[in-house]
């Protein structure tokens, strides 16, 4: 199974998941200049407007690709852009996946992280054909793993792994979601 032609719009009660516009470029450079993103993502630093605009681009193509579904994050009420939330490098003959998610400085405290990360595990599971999702949690940020439970998510026992990131080595924890069971919730992959 691949992705659909077209990105899906996923509607929450806080949060609207959208495709990533060429628009958005401006945002995500300002939202990537928080030392937070800076520190516990990938993102390049420092991080430049041509960084913003090649990454919004790509995200278009890893789309017709159905290698990586990302959506930008967004207040349901207002339109304003709060972060990325993304299934990763998927392997649509194994239905496998990553999931990966960043939120602005001006987007975190409101639930719009859990909730965004919530509904694009259903997605991944109910449209995007995946079985199991994994996701990595560095052991200093506790709030990202918070979101990682709420969603659905169990930590591997013993699975924590020490990454090199930007120079320093760090250890993060190793989180699995599994798709629901007929007539149940997203399943326990321990």
């Amino acid at each position: 199974m691949t992705w659909p032609v077209e990105q899906p719009v996923l509607h929450g009660q806080i949060v609207v998941l959208r495709a990533v516009r060429s628009t958005d470029a401006d945002v995500v450079h300002r939202a990537c200049q928080d030392p937070d993103i800076q520190h516990f993502t990938q993102v390049p630093v420092p991080y430049s407007h041509d960084d913003a605009e090649a990454f919004v681009r790509l995200c278009e193509h890893w789309w017709e690709a159905a290698v990586t579904a990302n959506f930008a994050v967004c207040d349901r009420a207002t339109g304003e852009f709060l972060g990325i939330v993304g299934v990763i490098g998927a392997d649509h003959s194994a239905g496998t996946a990553g999931v990966g998610y960043w939120t602005s400085a001006w987007g975190r405290g409101r639930g719009a992280t859990a909730e965004a990360v919530r509904l694009v595990v259903a997605w991944a599971f109910d449209s995007g054909g995946m079985s199991t999702l994994t996701a990595e949690a560095e052991l200093a940020n506790p709030a990202s793993m918070r979101v990682l439970e709420q969603a659905g998510f169990v930590r591997c026992e013993g699975a924590d792994e020490v990454i090199e990131l930007k120079g320093t080595p760090r250890t993060f924890s190793i989180w699995r979601a599994t798709a629901p069971s007929p007539g149940g919730g997203v399943g326990d992959a321990r």
